[in-house]
Protein backbone atom coordinates (compact mmCIF):
# COMPACT_ATOMS: atom_id res chain seq x y z
CA UNK A 1 0.00 0.00 0.00
CA UNK A 2 1.54 3.13 -1.13
CA UNK A 3 0.69 5.45 1.52
CA UNK A 4 2.67 8.28 0.58
CA UNK A 5 0.77 8.94 -2.36
CA UNK A 6 -1.79 9.75 -0.70
CA UNK A 7 -0.44 12.35 1.87
CA UNK A 8 -2.49 15.90 3.09
CA UNK A 9 -6.01 14.68 1.75
CA UNK A 10 -8.72 15.15 3.50
CA UNK A 11 -12.00 13.19 3.36
CA UNK A 12 -15.38 12.82 5.35
CA UNK A 13 -16.93 9.11 6.00
CA UNK A 14 -19.79 8.87 8.08
CA UNK A 15 -19.93 12.23 8.75
CA UNK A 16 -16.63 12.36 10.19
CA UNK A 17 -13.84 14.43 8.37
CA UNK A 18 -10.47 12.69 8.67
CA UNK A 19 -7.50 12.52 6.65
CA UNK A 20 -7.58 9.88 4.35
CA UNK A 21 -4.24 7.81 5.60
CA UNK A 22 -5.91 7.63 9.08
CA UNK A 23 -9.18 6.40 7.30
CA UNK A 24 -7.03 3.22 5.81
CA UNK A 25 -4.70 2.52 8.46
CA UNK A 26 -7.30 0.12 10.21
CA UNK A 27 -7.79 -1.28 6.58
CA UNK A 28 -4.48 -1.54 5.49
CA UNK A 29 -3.17 -3.11 8.90
CA UNK A 30 -5.64 -6.12 8.59
CA UNK A 31 -4.90 -6.52 5.24
CA UNK A 32 -1.57 -6.74 6.10
CA UNK A 33 -2.07 -8.83 8.80
CA UNK A 34 -4.08 -11.56 6.64
CA UNK A 35 -1.38 -11.70 4.09
CA UNK A 36 0.91 -12.44 6.68
CA UNK A 37 -0.95 -15.27 7.51
CA UNK A 38 -1.52 -16.45 4.25
CA UNK A 39 1.53 -16.83 3.70
CA UNK A 40 2.05 -19.04 6.95
CA UNK A 41 -0.57 -20.98 5.70
CA UNK A 42 0.79 -21.73 2.11
CA UNK A 43 4.36 -22.35 3.64
CA UNK A 44 2.70 -25.29 5.83
CA UNK A 45 0.77 -26.22 2.86
CA UNK A 46 3.38 -27.04 0.87
CA UNK A 47 4.82 -29.25 3.62
CA UNK A 48 1.42 -31.32 4.04
CA UNK A 49 -0.85 -30.39 0.85
CA UNK A 50 -3.70 -32.14 1.80
CA UNK A 51 -4.13 -30.74 5.27
CA UNK A 52 -7.90 -30.07 4.94
CA UNK A 53 -7.27 -27.92 8.07
CA UNK A 54 -4.43 -25.75 6.70
CA UNK A 55 -6.97 -25.88 3.40
CA UNK A 56 -10.26 -24.59 5.02
CA UNK A 57 -7.55 -21.64 6.79
CA UNK A 58 -6.63 -20.40 3.80
CA UNK A 59 -10.25 -20.29 2.17
CA UNK A 60 -11.53 -18.10 5.18
CA UNK A 61 -8.35 -15.70 5.07
CA UNK A 62 -8.87 -15.38 1.11
CA UNK A 63 -12.33 -14.43 2.04
CA UNK A 64 -11.25 -11.74 4.96
CA UNK A 65 -8.57 -10.70 2.35
CA UNK A 66 -11.07 -10.11 -0.22
CA UNK A 67 -13.81 -8.11 2.28
CA UNK A 68 -11.03 -5.99 3.40
CA UNK A 69 -9.82 -4.87 -0.36
CA UNK A 70 -13.32 -4.53 -0.88
CA UNK A 71 -13.69 -1.76 2.43
CA UNK A 72 -10.76 -0.02 1.08
CA UNK A 73 -11.67 0.30 -2.05
CA UNK A 74 -15.20 1.73 -1.11
CA UNK A 75 -13.21 4.25 0.87
CA UNK A 76 -10.70 5.24 -1.60
CA UNK A 77 -13.89 5.73 -3.78
CA UNK A 78 -15.38 8.27 -1.23
CA UNK A 79 -11.85 9.86 -1.56
CA UNK A 80 -12.14 10.44 -5.44
CA UNK A 81 -15.79 11.61 -5.02
CA UNK A 82 -14.83 14.29 -2.45
CA UNK A 83 -11.07 14.65 -4.34
CA UNK A 84 -12.94 15.70 -7.58
CA UNK A 85 -15.22 18.10 -6.00
CA UNK A 86 -12.15 19.85 -4.14
CA UNK A 87 -10.58 20.23 -7.46
CA UNK A 88 -13.47 21.42 -9.02
CA UNK A 89 -13.65 24.09 -6.55
CA UNK A 90 -9.48 24.61 -6.72
CA UNK A 91 -8.85 23.22 -2.86
CA UNK A 92 -6.60 20.71 -4.05
CA UNK A 93 -4.19 20.57 -6.74
CA UNK A 94 -4.18 17.92 -9.70
CA UNK A 95 -1.77 15.58 -7.87
CA UNK A 96 -3.57 15.47 -5.01
CA UNK A 97 -6.41 14.45 -7.22
CA UNK A 98 -4.40 12.16 -9.04
CA UNK A 99 -2.87 10.28 -5.73
CA UNK A 100 -6.73 8.57 -4.77
CA UNK A 101 -7.06 7.58 -8.83
CA UNK A 102 -3.72 5.39 -8.59
CA UNK A 103 -4.65 3.95 -5.20
CA UNK A 104 -8.05 2.93 -6.78
CA UNK A 105 -6.47 1.44 -9.61
CA UNK A 106 -3.87 -0.23 -7.59
CA UNK A 107 -7.04 -1.70 -5.18
CA UNK A 108 -8.72 -2.89 -8.09
CA UNK A 109 -6.05 -4.87 -9.48
CA UNK A 110 -5.26 -6.29 -6.04
CA UNK A 111 -8.57 -7.39 -5.64
CA UNK A 112 -9.37 -9.14 -9.13
CA UNK A 113 -5.96 -10.96 -8.02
Amino acid sequence: MAANRIKGITIEIGGDTTKLQTALKGVNTQVKSTQQQLKDVETLLKLDPGNTELLAQKHKLLGEAVAATKERLETLKTAAEQANQALAKGEISKEQYDAPQREIIETENNLKR
